[in-house]
């Protein structure tokens, strides 16, 4: 097999570079033959695969909820008055996966690893996931039945999924969500609608197609990560962005619309690398009209192209003499924000056609907010002033706390993406667009796991991202949402309540504090001589 291309295109290695430490080793993964590390690798991050695949579906069933299918016994519902260790197995199965994918990543990162190798590992943790049934998380049945309410001639704008009466779908939505609006554009329910329509009105078949579909989508992403990173940190992004827990649990497992939507974003900006702009914009576009937080790379993307067209302008008009000369050029800047504001406008235009309401997920954007994650830093910061204000004797409740701090998280995830756009000459437009998803991903309303993707699979793209600081947030992102841990301590009836309130802020701080240490100790073993 080939051993990892050494020249970056993109300009000479520096010290410390991977590309630096490129050599064809035997039996270390570049070679021709697989080393017992690599096999341990896959090895571990399969067996976690598959001791999630074999509980989380279950665990993710709430109350009330029947599934079209038992899928082999591995959607029997869990009793939730009686310990359980399913959760244990869950951990266990999410921490083999997290162990394997940070090694990948190290090993990669030192050029001990081809392309097709990791590609090979990422495969194999893949295939329960691909052939297992839904697990994490049941969106996918609220998907299915959005697409049934469009076939039956129902607005998901205007009603949530109790319009569909008696259908056996409404009974496998997330009784949290059933009477909700749909917040997903119209590119979305147009999937939605095409997909129901494939799968004949059948559930089963629509919930297979839907991960079809999500698989598809990882592989196009890693195709556009190998197509734009360079030689030398190609191997490190496949790595990161495919080989991603979240990204295999959340986006592929529990078959998330991220799927679709970083699909979208990686394809339309590496059409924009390659000089197709048009064609990137419209990619970019559609992924804004699948989910709303895609519309801040499309404003990035948009702002970029002004000031490199300004910034070309000036330039050439520094070289030359006349003002006439500078009109001509400063018009050709104008001119290139007016064509990109055009594309973007008729895309929507058209895009928005897909469903009768086109329009109408802006009013239901909100939709999400609905939710309470008590892991959000928002929520938290709350859940601490509350604290804090029971120890001072206040009044304040933790009700009255949560709006303010999630305002304010608001509130600053908005300054910093003023802050980036006002700076996007310093940085690629992936980069811009990556911290501002990040940024808004930690600071909104609510958080899921699946919404880290959003921003880490865009700093990931080229390979040029803060790769510890982008770790620890995969590390600790990937065990958030795990479904009904608390079934661990049900028959404690003190410990249960506490679990469910304050597990997730323990979780965070336990994560954090351990990642902390271990690349301190990290960071000490290597100094050593």
């Amino acid at each position: 097999m080939d051993e990892i291309e050494c020249a970056a295109p993109h300009g000479t290695a520096r010290p410390g570079d991977p590309a630096r430490r490129c050599s064809s080793r035997p039996g270390r993964g570049v070679g021709g033959r697989l080393d017992g590390g690599i096999v341990l690798l896959a090895g571990c991050g399969t067996a976690g695969s598959v001791l999630v695949v074999l509980v989380a579906g279950r665990l993710a069933l709430q109350p009330g909820v029947v599934t079209p299918s038992r899928w082999f016994g591995l959607l029997d519902p869990v009793p939730f008055d009686r310990p359980s260790p399913l959760p244990a197995f869950m951990i266990i199965g999410v921490a083999l996966l997290v162990g394997a994918w940070f090694r990948l990543c190290q090993r990669a990162h030192h050029g001990d690893l081809s392309v097709p190798r990791i590609g090979l590992v990422i495969g194999f943790w893949a295939v329960p996931v691909l052939l297992g049934p839904p697990i994490l998380s049941l969106d996918v049945y609220c998907y299915t039945a959005q697409g049934t309410m469009l076939a039956a001639g129902l607005d998901p704008y205007a009603a949530g999924p109790t319009a569909l009466g008696a259908r056996p779908i409404l009974l496998a939505v997330d009784p949290i969500w059933r009477s909700s609006l749909s917040p997903y554009g119209p590119v979305a329910l147009g999937y939605f609608r095409l997909v129901t329509a494939l799968a004949g009105g059948d559930v089963l078949r629509a919930v297979l197609l839907h991960r079809i579909v999500a698989g598809a989508s990882v592989v196009v992403m890693a195709v556009c990560v190998v197509r734009v990173s360079s030689a030398a940190r190609r191997p490190w992004a496949l790595a990161f962005c495919a080989g991603s827990p979240i990204v295999l649990l959340q986006l592929v497992g529990a078959i998330h619309l991220e799927a679709i939507l970083l699909a979208l974003l990686a394809s339309g900006l590496t059409a924009v690398y390659r000089g197709r702009p048009v064609l990137g914009l419209v990619l970019i576009t559609a992924a804004a009209l699948v989910k709303w937080p895609a519309a801040l790379v499309v404003v990035v993307v948009l702002v970029w192209r002004s000031v490199a067209a300004v910034s070309a302008a000036t330039a050439a008009t520094a070289a030359s003499v006349g003002s006439g000369r500078r009109s001509s050029r400063l018009r050709r800047a104008a001119a290139v924000a007016g064509r990109d504001l055009a594309v973007v406008a008729s895309v929507v235009v058209v895009l928005s056609s897909l469903v009768p309401d086109g329009f109408g997920w802006l009013r239901a954007a909100r939709t999400p907010a609905a939710g309470l994650t008590l892991y959000a830093p928002t929520t938290c910061l709350a859940d601490l002033l509350s604290a804090l204000a029971r120890m001072a004797g206040s009044a304040m409740r933790f009700e009255d706390l949560v709006g303010p701090t999630r305002a304010a998280g608001v509130a600053v995830a908005a300054g910093i993406f003023v802050w980036l756009l006002a700076t996007v000459r310093d940085r690629e437009p992936h980069a811009t667009a990556g911290l501002a998803l990040l940024s808004l991903a930690l600071l909104g309303p609510v958080l899921y796991p699946w919404y880290l993707t959003w921003g880490a699979v865009l700093l990931g793209l080229t390979g040029q991202a803060p790769r510890r600081v982008l770790g620890a947030v995969t590390v600790v992102g990937s065990f958030l949402a795990l479904p009904h841990c608390e079934l661990l301590f049900v028959d404690h009836p003190q410990v249960a309540p506490w679990f469910v309130r304050q597990g997730p802020i323990v979780l965070l701080v336990a994560l954090t504090c351990g990642i902390a240490v271990a690349l301190a100790a990290r960071r000490r073993l290597a100094s050593v001589p």
